[in-house]
């Protein structure tokens, strides 16, 4: 397309001017040339603009703003509203929940994701979450590379291994895996020494990698998962670390009184699991469990006396229970931190 080339100080004046006489092409982005810029024009206009050059350069033509501009323009309007408005992207993977009244769309919708995306290389259908491990079921729609869902993820700074189709994890928990780096480094100033760190339902490992690399204030981390598939990927963000394949509630018979800080990052059955994770706490002087849960907002109340009453046999320094987002417009998804000591 040709362009018209003028000094860089100038460019605004001359594309008034170009636009008032017609000859400006809509919808065109200027080249910076360095002390000059190339401003399109269209087929109206001169093949000379004294006192400047016209040249020949590729159109910088603006990106669709969403991806669904990327589908064939009758396809879109036949299903205008079923289109997916939002996905998850984790690492170089994208995950989209497709409506069932579309899903024979399925690899249009994965084309136009990936162009849409130059940084994904796969595009994965969401079936929902299925069976004991919570694993989102996912069918591959559009490639361009490797056909695995294994990828990096950067999440505060830190860089670790997911598979979203073999172990559950979610990047919106990222604030709150954030804060816990605050509570640990609280934990070390108050006992003066560094201190060691249980996650029992640690997936692969997103609340413990960025404890790994405190070591001003981390001695030791235990991570561990029942599923098989997020304890390899532990494994491999967490290497020089005690890492193991167990259930939870069996796990204080193998690591009795080994963590100052527990980490229990099971929603539905916080509450219910609690009494057989006290045994990996220290005991003698002030330990934390810091939780997360998801608790109706009728129940926040109760919630607090039923865990007041697992732990009553326990010093209670300090409990609190904040409702950090919401969950559905019934319940939320709470925080829990209990500071304590067991003797």
């Amino acid at each position: 397309m040709r362009h018209l080339s003028v000094p860089s100080k100038e460019t605004s004046l001359w594309r008034e001017k170009l636009a008032s006489n017609g000859w400006l092409a809509n919808g065109c982005g200027i080249h910076n040339l360095g002390e000059m810029r190339a401003i399109a024009l269209n087929d109206r206009a001169p093949l000379e603009i004294e006192p400047f050059e016209i040249i020949e350069l590729e159109a910088i033509r603006p990106t669709p703003k969403h991806w669904t501009e990327r589908l064939d323009a009758q396809l879109y309007k036949l299903h205008e509203s079923d289109w997916p408005m939002s996905h998850d992207q984790i690492g170089d993977v994208i995950v989209v929940k497709i409506p069932p009244q579309i899903t024979s769309f399925s690899k249009e919708i994965g084309n136009a994701l990936l162009e849409q995306h130059s940084n994904a290389r796969i595009i994965c259908a969401d079936n929902g979450v299925k069976g004991k491990f919570r694993v989102r079921d996912l069918t591959m729609i559009a490639c361009n590379g490797l056909a695995t869902t294994r990828t990096q993820v950067k999440e505060n700074g830190n860089q670790f291994w997911v598979d979203p189709g073999a172990a559950y994890y979610s990047p919106r928990l990222a604030n709150e895996r954030s804060t816990t780096i605050d509570c640990a480094a609280n934990l070390s100033s108050t006992l003066g020494r560094k201190i060691s760190v249980c996650d029992p339902y640690a997936g692969v490992g997103p609340a413990l990698v960025p404890l790994a690399k405190r070591g001003d204030i981390i001695e030791t981390i235990f991570g561990s998962d029942l599923n098989p598939k997020a304890v390899n990927l532990l494994e491999l963000n967490l290497p020089g670390h005690w890492t193991g394949c167990i259930d939870a509630r069996e796990l204080s018979s193998e690591l009795g009184e080994c963590c100052d800080l527990l980490l229990v990052n099971l929603p539905h059955d916080f509450i219910s699991h609690l009494p057989e994770l006290l045994g990996l706490l220290q005991r003698g002087h002030e330990v934390v469990i810091r939780g997360w849960a998801i608790l109706s907002l009728e129940s926040l109340d109760n919630a607090e006396i039923q865990i007041r009453d697992v732990l009553s046999t326990c010093e209670i320094i300090s409990l609190s229970l904040e409702p950090n987002r919401s969950y559905s417009p019934n319940d939320t998804y709470a925080c829990i931190e209990v500071h304590l000591v067991i003797e």
